[in-house]
Parts: C-alpha cells; structure tokens; sequence
C-alpha cells in the first residue's frame, strides 16, 4: 500500500475504537504530529495508537495488515518499533514514513537484519 492510497483512505481515533476489529492499518504515533509535519492522515479502517500503546494484545485484537509509522516521532523511532513489534512477534508489513531522508536503505537493511520477520520499507511522503 503506498502513501498515496492510504492518504485516500476516515481516522478513527483512539478513543472510537473496537478493540477487536481487525484493521487494514494500525498508525503508530500521534496524529497531530503527524499533521504538523504536513501529512495527509489516512481515512478509512485505520488506527491511531501511541507507542506505548503497542502490545501483544493490541496486535492481537486489531490484527493490522500494515504498521505506519514515521521514522523518527517524538516519543520514539522506527528502529525502537520494529524490535517492539518483533519482540511481539508481529510477522507483518512495517512501513516507517520519512520525506528526503538521505539513505533510507541503510535503515532497511539494519531493520531487515535485527528483524527478518518484518517486511520493513522506508516510504516516502509525496
């Protein structure tokens, strides 16, 4: 899924949410920072969640398709969230979001190295 047809795609925010819905996308940070960093939000079957938020149980319940994420957030960074989701046992895609970042795959390969499970890419915001 790119980032253009996830930003097609109406947020349910947190506080809105079936806990055991399955979920195209689970978006791991917070939305406003998101917003201020000037990216469309992604519209339909997606979730909010803050880092803290991601547990086994969490995966679980809401069995995401795709992980968004930025690669670097305030509260945490793509590298952090891929050993989380892996400690977890998340088997998943995980696209961490970044605009002009210079090497991305240097992060791929040191993310598919640490975590061979993950189908880990850096996508770039348009």
């Amino acid at each position: 899924m790119s980032a253009k047809s996830t930003a097609s795609s109406v947020v349910k925010i947190r506080d809105n949410v079936d806990h055991n819905k399955v979920v195209s996308v689970l978006a791991v940070g917070d939305p406003e920072e998101w917003r201020r960093q000037g990216h469309d939000l992604p519209k339909d079957n997606v979730v909010f969640m803050s880092f803290d938020e991601i547990t086994e149980a969490t995966i679980e319940n809401f069995s995401p398709s795709v992980i968004y994420s930025p690669v670097l957030a305030h509260a945490f960074d793509c590298i952090e969230l891929a050993l989380l989701l892996r400690h977890l046992g998340f088997k998943g895609e995980y696209r961490a979001m970044a605009q002009d970042l210079p090497k991305p795959d240097l992060i791929e390969r040191e993310v598919s190295q640490m975590c061979p499970q993950l189908n880990f890419k850096i996508a770039a915001y348009a």
